[in-house]
């Protein structure tokens, strides 16, 4: 703690090799079973297995029959069929997950999700079953599996659940898979080179982009330098001349319109803005932070006034809020920080990473816990962490691809408290 010492238009096209920091992560799964319940997994009790899958029950197997099965992470179906004679896996959903990681669940009693379909964690996807190969004479269980890569059976990988190894050969869990992971869109408005405003929505669950990238005819008419998203259709941008404006939206469906800028006063010359969706809104200007209060949706000159200067020693690269009065950001040289703000040389730092978040040019956050960088490369990467708050990188999963390329905005700035 420290007492008294921040696309143009979207053209992906075939595989390019995009730097990201550090290796991809596995998603933070769960037990595939709604929350609360308990399970035994076993994953020694079957001379089919091959390396480290687990066959869980909770009961006799008889009285496991259509229990609901759900997804361990949220991802994309990738195969939901009986699998006939192939294997004994019958009735198999397949799940893909970002960093390359597969779910399997075997032996289905019935399936409910459907191929290329987006699945939230903790999504129902099907029921307890004991299909299998014709002939094949099984109890009731759910077989269960995580996969990485393509080499079978080397590429069946230990099990996690909620960040903890699965104690094999056996163990007995609850589930903590609760509230089906993080659900919400991604508003995010950007500005082009030419000063033209750009809007994209992203599916938080799944990482898709669903909207987007709409771009405006008109430009600003300003060299926009910093730019805070207040709400769908209200954006704060500085010039830089050290102007702020405000930016009102009039839609951003098939196309982007706004109203002229608003002149809302001079001497912002801030690097950086972030506003955390309840009222505060932060700059970074030489380094040092300060926090303005925020009075109403489309606020006016006086609706905005500074609560002073909260410290030095700012020295970042991006900056967002994750939530009231939290804010993250990277430095140059990789850490990724986040800060719990209080008041003027009251606040707390913590350290989330310690390198390779340099190649960073913005970070986004709608809340939720998920994170989006935008590099160099004109890529948007997508991060997850169980718990923004808890000031620790442990839970902190990812990064998987939204774009390889296209994003080339200068500016990006996501609409605060939109996923959850």
């Amino acid at each position: 703690m420290h007492k008294g010492i921040s696309a143009a238009v979207m053209a992906v096209t075939a595989s390019v090799v995009v730097a990201v920091p550090a290796q991809a992560a596995a998603p933070l799964f769960q037990l595939p079973f709604p929350c609360g319940q308990t399970w035994r997994g076993d994953s020694d009790g079957s001379s089919a297995h091959e390396s480290w899958e687990i066959d869980f029950n909770r009961g006799s197997g008889s009285d496991d029959l259509g229990d609901p099965v759900v997804a361990a992470a949220a991802g994309v179906v990738r195969t939901a069929s009986h699998q006939g004679s192939a294997n004994g896996y019958g009735n198999l959903v397949k799940i893909e997950h970002s960093g390359g990681y597969f779910t399997y669940y075997a032996h289905l009693d019935s399936m409910a999700v459907s191929v290329g379909q987006s699945v939230a964690q903790g999504a129902t996807i099907g029921a307890v079953g004991n299909t299998s190969r014709p002939g094949n004479d099984i109890s009731p269980h759910l077989h269960y599996e995580v996969r990485l890569g393509s080499s079978y059976p080397s590429n069946i990988q230990p099990a996690y659940f909620n960040g903890v190894r699965f104690g094999y050969p056996d163990q007995t869990l609850t589930s903590r898979n609760c509230g089906g992971g993080v659900s919400g869109t991604a508003s995010i408005y950007g500005a082009t080179s030419d000063g033209r405003l750009t809007y994209t929505a992203v599916d938080a669950a799944t990482g898709d982009r669903t909207h987007g990238a709409v771009v405006s005819g008109a430009a600003l008419g300003f060299v926009p330098k910093a730019m805070a998203t207040l709400n769908f259709n209200t954006l704060l941008v500085t010039s830089t001349a050290g102007r702020l404006y405000r930016v009102d939206v009039i839609t951003n469906n098939t196309s982007l319109t706004y109203n002229a800028p608003v002149l809302l006063g001079g001497g912002w010359t801030h690097d950086l803005l972030a506003y955390d969706g309840s009222g505060s809104l932060y700059g970074i200007a030489d380094g040092t932070l300060r926090r303005y209060t925020v009075s109403a949706t489309k606020p006016a000159v006086g609706d905005i006034t500074s609560d002073g200067v909260i410290d030095s020693g700012f020295t970042l690269k991006t900056l967002t809020a994750t939530g009231p009065d939290w804010l993250l950001g990277t430095t140059s040289g990789g850490e990724l920080l986040s800060y719990k703000i209080r008041g003027a040389g009251d606040w707390s730092r913590y350290e989330l990473r310690s390198s390779t978040w340099q190649v960073f040019r913005h970070l986004l956050s709608a809340g939720g816990g998920v994170y989006f960088g935008h590099d160099a490369d004109g890529g948007l990467l997508r991060y997850t962490d169980a718990d923004p708050y808890d000031g620790s990188g442990a839970d902190l999963r990812g990064p998987d691809t939204v774009d390889a390329q296209g994003w080339t905005q200068v500016l990006l700035s996501a609409r605060p408290g939109t996923v959850s």
